[in-house]
């Protein structure tokens, strides 16, 4: 068998990343993330923009909250490489794989790449041997094996819905048939290589990533059948693709709020946020995201309305009548990738019955927004919904002109032009009648289980 000049065979270079963002500064002095597969490392942004990325196929994941999943595969020179990233909602890099087969290599150059590692890694591997490859792990990962039970259930055929997993065989169903172990990943910031040896009918194959457990929130969401990186091809999702395909353009992706207005999964939300959208999504609270289509539009009002699978714990009750004055809350999504994506809460008092040029349709709020606020619900003290954020003062346009700075000057669609929205569209809503006032706490947790963070693939 003829084998390949170095063990590390068919390189080919991400440049996923800025020319900055792989150096970090620390005492004035330059260093590179240390635990990184081709140039990538765990904790650096990756840059949906960017031509690099496009080349992926990426989509909301299944399997951990909060987070994109991204493949890319080519074959090269007869060589198969694959290439799996696993990166949060603000872009940040918690998983990164590659697997290369076939590949070629003697126990003696495997010796020599665990040396070169541990040298840049300034430690030694814990190194697991077996009959069918060597597995080494450096930094705080941890390899935890699987119980008993799930193994069964691996050998079956079946999901053990555990995440992203690791074996000697590169292969979960058959490591479990042939009584090798399996682990899930654990623990902190490392790196893990595999090298699984040939035998008759099979090549010899390598893997390595570079991964973050503790910044992979696992949920209770369907997962695949085997975790998200399977070292084979991944079978087809039942009924269908959901993998969205980035076009090639920049800022592909943008972020707003919305909330619901029924048990069967309508959102509202604002007709700017979903301008050009080819794949929405309903993030609602901790659950994985979910699609959802448009189903009406009013770009005059800047409204729209979305409809999903998702079945929420809350809706919305629309209040038709407001005073100037009163005490008001919003709650939203802003600022994905810098602020919390969990939501933001912010109060603040009804400032004008009307917008710019006593534009009747809007009143005037104080609370303060951001943007991915739009599309979020202001809600009154006694947690009925008077508006629907959609714009703030351009201060720094204002400024040019007065030589001062606006302050908490935003804006929202009255209620009562949501309800006639509605109405045209044929959707039901429930009105607010309640009379007690909420404490701001409560009022917030109310606010939360009503909205929702809406995504706009382009």
């Amino acid at each position: 068998m003829q084998k390949a000049p170095t063990l590390y065979v068919h390189v080919f270079a991400l440049a996923l990343l800025s020319t900055t963002v792989c150096a970090r500064e620390k005492g004035g002095v330059r260093f590179m993330e240390p635990y990184a597969v081709e140039g990538l490392g765990v904790g650096a942004p990756v840059v949906p923009g960017s031509w690099q990325y496009r080349r992926y196929k990426c989509q909301p994941s299944e399997q951990y909250q909060s987070s994109i999943v991204c493949r890319f595969k080519e074959t090269k020179d007869g060589a198969s490489n694959a290439i799996t990233i696993l990166h949060l909602y603000n872009n940040i890099v918690t998983y990164i794989n590659k697997s290369v087969s076939p590949a070629f290599f003697t126990r003696q150059e495997i010796e020599r790449e665990l040396a070169r590692l541990s040298t840049q890694f300034g430690n030694a591997p814990q190194i697991r041997t077996s009959r069918a490859g060597v597995i080494a792990t450096w930094g705080d990962i941890e390899l935890q094996p699987l119980h008993p039970r799930a193994l069964s259930a691996l050998a079956g055929g079946d999901n053990p819905k555990l995440g992203f997993l690791v074996d000697y065989l590169m292969n979960f169903h058959q490591s479990a048939r042939e009584g090798l172990p399996v682990y899930r990943l654990a623990g902190g910031k490392g790196f893990v290589w595999v090298a699984r040896f040939a035998r008759p009918g099979q090549n010899g194959m390598l893997r390595f990533l570079a991964a973050d457990p503790s910044r992979m929130e696992q949920t209770s969401a369907q997962f695949h059948p085997v975790g998200e990186e399977p070292a084979e091809p991944p079978p087809p999702a039942p009924g269908g693709s959901r993998v969205p395909e980035p076009e090639s353009k920049q800022d592909a992706t943008s972020w707003g709020s919305g909330f619901f207005i029924s048990a069967s999964g309508s959102v509202v939300t604002n007709a700017h946020v979903v301008e050009g959208c080819d794949r929405p999504w309903i993030i609602a609270g901790s659950g994985a995201p979910e699609p959802a289509r448009v189903i009406a539009r009013d770009s005059a009002n800047d409204l729209a309305l979305l409809k999903s699978e998702i079945k929420p714990s809350s809706t919305a009750s629309l209040r038709a009548g407001v005073r100037i004055g009163e005490e008001i809350a919003v709650f939203g999504y802003p600022l994905v990738g810098l602020l919390s994506t969990k939501g933001n809460f912010t109060v603040g008092n009804v400032s004008a019955l009307a917008g710019l040029n006593d534009d009747t349709r809007y009143i005037q709020i104080s609370a303060p927004v951001q943007p991915g606020n739009s599309g979020g619900p202001v809600l009154d003290r006694n947690g009925g919904v008077i508006g629907v954020v959609v714009s703030k003062l351009n201060v720094l346009k204002i400024a040019a002109t007065t030589q001062d700075v606006a302050q908490n000057v935003n804006f929202a669609i009255k209620a009562t032009v949501l309800m006639n929205f509605l109405d045209v569209n044929g959707v039901r809503y429930a009105t607010s009648n309640a009379t007690q006032p909420m404490a701001s706490a409560d009022l917030a947790e109310h606010a939360k289980a009503m909205s929702t963070l809406v995504r706009c693939d382009r």
